[in-house]
This record gives structure tokens, C-alpha cells and sequence, in this order.
């Protein structure tokens, strides 16, 4: 794993003194090495997390006639078999990295070079010869990259860090606000930054030296549902699980596992076994509060598979701590999982320099109850109309009418209420009107505060039907918010995390399956439950499913109390996009009765991020 900026401009728009300071927000993505290259006014900076090839890796790496200069920030899991096929058709390399490969195959292929590909990956490939750059992300956006174009000049990077160091890019954009209070998270391609971009997962662009912004081309999406895909038995499906993590496992550097209790985790410490000549590394977190413990079920299964297995117990961050967490995000983002997430890296890093992680088998195989809402269809109750009217004229919220504004809801507004914290809703903690302030309200759009995700879901259909939910979960709640928390979380930690169930070879099979083959009459997770059954403690499959949570109730009254009341102090010196007394009443609520969480959450994480970042609305 590992960070990166390319600074491509004719003339010194940004200097290389400011490009170096830029490359050294991300040493945390990379404190093994740094590297540059630079030409002219050219940049490209480097910071490495060492995993393969530790000797002759290291980048920004140049073809051995000079043409090609790359940045990378990944793993390409078929690196060896594409090495072998390039050496056949007369490819030179000079070391065993997957950086030389991506060289010799955009060499070979051009930017068909991401069609073989498998793997997480980010890259920038600058072409002295024709100044051209080449830049694209993996499909389903396991590793992230951001870019904007200032004065002629195209910046790319990993992540937000560098620009909050360039000073060209100091506003807050309202509209990612918002999103952000409605999805937890700021979808592609917005950023918390007016004029930054996120590339969208599956996307690819060139961009040549002195052009305006580059046209972007999406190389690959989730297939369509198709009802003539064979579903494979359970044999199959194994030997697919098995080969990924197989080849997900190739490192010059320990390895581990993060283990939940769950079937996906625990089907990757199955597979691992097969194939370590040592035990393997597992590590857990146990929670002493609420009850979404799973650590007791985790050291079930590392005892059936004899892993060598630590536990975190998480302990209480405290107020200052969290407050700091919050400001190391390169954009704030809302997944409360992402403290205990950093906190497990945290642990995991002290003993492996790898962990492979169970993200994405629940998105992949359907694993999550809320697919079901998508077969919902219950009535509304009569006169709903009228009553929605009716909350709307009211000047004040009355606490307790969720439950009742939730009946009178149609099949797609129950999709919207249910996907979202925040939203255009006339009721109690659900209402962006009674967050945001008043001079921002129009800024922020509200009317519209559900479109990042419906743009999404209408390219696999017009209704919000079970297939429809499953495929935008995987551009939207995978990508967006799994996977951000995993790198966003490791990557502070200095560790890398790969993820098997998004392999190519596992997402060709499965993908293209309806809804209805992976969870057939309303069994979820049916295609690996057969698997499960036999390999796994019956206390992992038999039971509800249970989430990686949080009790954030808890915890916003107790421990970070005091986070919570600098943030909102803070917020009404320095920041009047919220109405800080709708927040302080959240407060107030959750401190007598407890039940308030991620409706003061949200804004708590913005402000606590925005107290770090000095920016303008």
C-alpha cells in the first residue's frame, strides 16, 4: 500500500517545494520509502508501504527506456501470470514488482491494461514522449484517488491530504455536506472540497499536457442481473474462495486475518490454513458494552482452526483522542466502525504488515436483511398525503411520529427513509431543515438530498426491486463507505488490508446471478451457507446476523461527552451551518433517555474534522 501526487503543469503553478510538503501528508500510507521523479515543472511523488519485492520496487518506476514513469498504490494479485504472458511477447524486466507489470502491460495494451488486471490498484503513467498521463482505479474502488485541475496544471493523488496543503482549494462544498449527513459518507465524485474529484470506482482518464479537464470513461460497472447464469454448487464456490485467498496470501511480509466470528471472515481463516505453513495470525476486537460482542464466537472458530489469535478489548477512547481521530481524516466520514476499525489496525500492525479482511461478502452474496425491503410491499395507510401535508405546516417536530410517518410511506420512500440519516423527511431526527441552518438550506439542496444514490440504482433499473438495491450497494455502500473505512482506517495504522471476496475471479461468477439465487425465498447469504454448514463451528452460521457495532448512545453520553460539547462549541464560534440548538437538544435527549446516536454523530464528525482543516463554506 502506499500514497501519491503527480503534479503535471507546463509552467510553475505549484512548486516542487510545495509538491514534497504535499507527498508528506501521506507518509502514514507509506514509511518505508519515499521517491520523486520530476522533469520541467513535472511531478510525481511516491511514499511506499514495502509488501512485494522489498529490494527493487520502490517507485516512481520508469520503463528501461525511459518513456513510462508510474505511480501506483495497490496489489495486482495476478502480477505473475501477466508477467510470464509479456515475457512471451518480448517484455524486459528488470524486478519481480506488480508496478513493472502494469508498465509493460500499459506498453502492450494501452488502457486496456485495467481489463487484466485483478486486484486493488490507483494509478498515474506519464508519457514523456507524447506528455500524456494515464489515470484510472480499480472497479470497485478498494483504493482511493482523488484529482482537480488549477490554472492548466492537473493534480492527482491518493487521497484529499495533499490538497489541503497546496492552499489552492479552502472551501467546503455544501452539497457533500449534506451528503454526508444523509449517507454517512460523501459519494463520488464530490469531495468536502469545492473543485477536488473522486474517481469514480471502475474509471479510467488521459489527460495531455496543456488540455482542460479530462473526459472520464467508466471501463467497467456491475453486470446486470442474468437469468441464464448458471448458479454454481458448493464446490465450486469453494474452490473460487479458496484460490483467491490463495494468491491474496503472496507477500514478502507476515500476514494475518481479521476475524469477526462472522461466516465471511471466518470462511477466509478456513482457506488461509490450507495454505500457511504456520498457524495463522487472527486478531478480534471484544466490546464491553452493548451487545454486539462477537469476540467469544471469533476464539471458537481460531480455536477449530488453530490460528494464533489476539484479541483487542476496546477501551474507551477518550474525548481528546477522538477528537484528534476525527481530525486525521483526509474528508470527515461518519461510520462510527471506523474507530474500532483503526483501533484493530492499530493492534494488527504490531504484528503483521498484512491482514486480509471479510469486506464485501455480504454485498456480493447478499447478506444484509435490507435487500428485502425491495420485495416489500405493504400499503400505505389511508389519507397519507394529507398527513405528510399536514407535518410539513407544522413549525416544530413532535417527538414519536417516526413510526407512524413510516406507514404512509410507498415502497421507494421507505428505500429513501431507510437508506438515510438525514433527508427531505417532516419529522423528528430525520429532517436536514432542522439540521442545517437556515442560509444554507437552499445551498444545500435539500430537495434532492437522495439523487447521489438514485443515480446510481436507475443503471441497473426503474424500480427499486432486490437486484436493483443489491448492485447500487456495490457503487455505493461497499465503495463508498466499507472500503473508505478499511483503507482510510489501516492506512492511519500503516497497514494493508485485502480484501478476497472482491476478487475478479469471485465477482465474474457471482455478479451476473439474480438476487433470487443468492437469497432465495429470504435466506440470506444462501450460496455459502452450504459451505459454512460444513466447514465452520455451527455457532457461526446458526444464528442472527450481527453487525460490527458500535454503541454509540452510549458512548456520545459517556466516554466522549466532552468531544461531543467542545465540537459543538467550537462549531458555534467558528461555523454556523448547523442549528446548534436542534443539536444541543439531541444532546440533552441522549444524556436524560440515551437513543440518540447517529443524528448527532454526523455533525459531531464534521465538526470535530473541521476544527483541524481551517476552511471557508
Amino acid at each position: 500500500m502506499c500514497g501519491f501526487v503527480a503534479i503535471l503543469q507546463a509552467a510553475p503553478t505549484i512548486q516542487v517545494k510545495s509538491a514534497r510538503h504535499a507527498l508528506d501528508t501521506m507518509t502514514h500510507r507509506g514509511p518505508d520509502a519515499a521517491g520523486e521523479w520530476g522533469e520541467h515543472h513535472l511531478f510525481l511523488g511516491h511514499r511506499r508501504l514495502s509488501i512485494i519485492d522489498l529490494e527493487s520496487g520502490d517507485q516512481p518506476m520508469q520503463t528501461s527506456d525511459g518513456r513510462y514513469v508510474i505511480i501506483f498504490n495497490g496489489e495486482i494479485y495476478n502480477f505473475l501470470e501477466l508477467h510470464e504472458s509479456l515475457l512471451e511477447d518480448g517484455a524486459i524486466f528488470r524486478t519481480r514488482s506488480d508496478t513493472e507489470v502494469i508498465l509493460e502491460g500499459y506498453r502492450r495494451w494501452g488502457t486496456d491494461v485495467v481489463r487484466h488486471l485483478n486486484g486493488m490498484f490507483a494509478f498515474v503513467i506519464w508519457d514523456r514522449l507524447l506528455r500524456l498521463a494515464f489515470v484510472a482505479r480499480d472497479r470497485l474502488g478498494i483504493k482511493p484517488l482523488c484529482w482537480a485541475t488549477h490554472k492548466g496544471a492537473l493534480i492527482v493523488a491518493s487521497t484529499l491530504e495533499p490538497f489541503s496543503v497546496l492552499k489552492e482549494f479552502d472551501q467546503y462544498d455544501m452539497i457533500a455536506v449534506r451528503n454526508l449527513m444523509t449517507f454517512d459518507y460523501i459519494p463520488t465524485p464530490r469531495s468536502i472540497l469545492k473543485g477536488i474529484q473522486k474517481l469514480e470506482p471502475g474509471s479510467k482518464f488521459e489527460w495531455r499536457l496543456g488540455s482542460s479537464e479530462p473526459t472520464i470513461e467508466r471501463y467497467w460497472s456491475p453486470p446486470l442481473a442474468n437469468s441464464d447464469s448458471a448458479v454454481p454448487d458448493e464446490f465450486e464456490l469453494e474452490d473460487l474462495l479458496e484460490r483467491a485467498v490463495k494468491r491474496q496470501m503472496i507477500s514478502d511480509v507476515p500476514i494475518g486475518a481479521f476475524l469477526s466470528g462472522g461466516i465471511d471472515s471466518s470462511l477466509l481463516v478456513a482457506m488461509m490454513a490450507r495454505h500457511s505453513s504456520r498457524p495463522v495470525r487472527t486478531f478480534s476486537v471484544a466490546f464491553n458494552e452493548g451487545d454486539g460482542d462477537e469476540s467469544p464466537i471469533a476464539k471458537i472458530v481460531a480455536q477449530r482452526f488453530e490460528t494464533e489469535h489476539t484479541v483487542l478489548h476496546a477501551e474507551e477512547l477518550g474525548a481528546e483522542e477522538l477528537l484528534a481521530l476525527m481530525g486525521r481524516l483526509d474528508e470527515p466520514f461518519c461510520d462510527p466502525t471506523f474507530v474500532p476499525t483503526y483501533a484493530l489496525s492499530e493492534m494488527t500492525k504490531r504484528h503483521v504488515k498484512v491482514a486480509l479482511s471479510g469486506d464485501g461478502g455480504d454485498e456480493v452474496f447478499g447478506g444484509y436483511p435490507k435487500y428485502l425491503l425491495g420485495e416489500n410491499g405493504q400499503a400505505r395507510l389511508p389519507f397519507s398525503s394529507l398527513f405528510h401535508h399536514l407535518l410539513r405546516e407544522l413549525s416544530w417536530r413532535p417527538r414519536g411520529m417516526s413510526h407512524v410517518y413510516w406507514r404512509t410511506l410507498t415502497s421507494p420512500e421507505r428505500i429513501r427513509y431507510s437508506w438515510s440519516r438525514y433527508g427531505d423527511f417532516p419529522v423528528f431526527r430525520k429532517d436536514l431543515r432542522q439540521l442545517l441552518s437556515r442560509p444554507y438550506q437552499e445551498a444545500a439542496e435539500i430537495e434532492d438530498y437522495f439523487a447521489p444514490w438514485e443515480r446510481r440504482a436507475r443503471r441497473y433499473g426503474e424500480t427499486f426491486d432486490t437486484d436493483v438495491l443489491m448492485r447500487a450497494d456495490l457503487e455505493t455502500y461497499l465503495s463508498e463507505n466499507c472500503l473508505v473505512k478499511t483503507d482510510r482506517a489501516s492506512m492511519l495504522a500503516s497497514l494493508e488490508v485485502r480484501v478476497p471476496y472482491l476478487d475478479e475471479t469471485i465477482l465474474d461468477r457471482v455478479l451476473p446471478l439474480p438476487s433470487s439465487d443468492k437469497i432465495p425465498n429470504g435466506q440470506l447469504k444462501a450460496l455459502l451457507l452450504p459451505i459454512a454448514r460444513r466447514l465452520l463451528p455451527r455457532e457461526v452460521w446458526d444464528r442472527p446476523k450481527h453487525g460490527f457495532n458500535v454503541p454509540l448512545d452510549l458512548r456520545l453520553k459517556g466516554a466522549w461527552r466532552r468531544a461531543v460539547e467542545a465540537a459543538l462549541d467550537w462549531g458555534e464560534a467558528h461555523l454556523d451551518i448547523f442549528n446548534y440548538p436542534y443539536l444541543r437538544r439531541l444532546h440533552r435527549i441522549n444524556l436524560a433517555e440515551g437513543g440518540i446516536d447517529r443524528e448527532l454523530w454526523n455533525p459531531f464528525v464534521f465538526l470535530a474534522w473541521a476544527r483541524t482543516h481551517s476552511l471557508s463554506v
